[in-house]
């Protein structure tokens, strides 16, 4: 059974212990803001989606990881829906994300509608690849 649910402070440590990627007080302040969901599967957390706004406008997902047990069983995809449908209801036109260039994610994000949009050079790192995807009706 999966289910997805907005995160709360009682994620806190869970959340904190995995997502090593923001500080502990900006991902308290996340959670506070609606902007994390924990996808659970058969009662366990398995997985996180944590999203901020890009030009504080437009949804952009900062953070997706499913447990490595659940990946290839739909999850991923199923977390990412949920979210891009919530951000439909909120009267989002449009989501966006990123990847490096060499991690797979690239392949999972275009799998699931989102076209390359962009990317950002640092040094020493690969390329971010910035992903968009328009929502429409019918999506979610």
């Amino acid at each position: 059974m999966v289910s997805i649910r907005l995160a709360g402070p009682a994620d806190l440590p869970w959340l904190g212990e995995r997502d090593r990627h923001v500080d502990p007080d900006e991902l308290g302040a996340v959670v506070r803001r609606e902007r994390v969901l924990v996808v659970e599967v058969d009662g366990r957390a398995a997985g996180w989606l944590r999203w901020g706004k890009f030009w504080d406008e437009i949804p952009f997902m900062n953070m997706l990881f499913v447990d490595s047990q659940e990946r290839g069983r739909g999850t991923g995809r199923r977390l990412v829906r949920h979210w891009e449908t919530a951000m439909h209801q909120a009267g989002h036109t449009q989501v966006l994300t990123s990847t490096l260039a060499d991690e797979s994610a690239q392949h999972f994000y275009r799998r699931l509608g989102y076209v390359d949009c962009g990317g950002l050079l640092l040094p020493g790192e690969a390329t971010e690849i910035l992903l968009r995807k328009d929502l429409l009706a019918s999506d979610g």
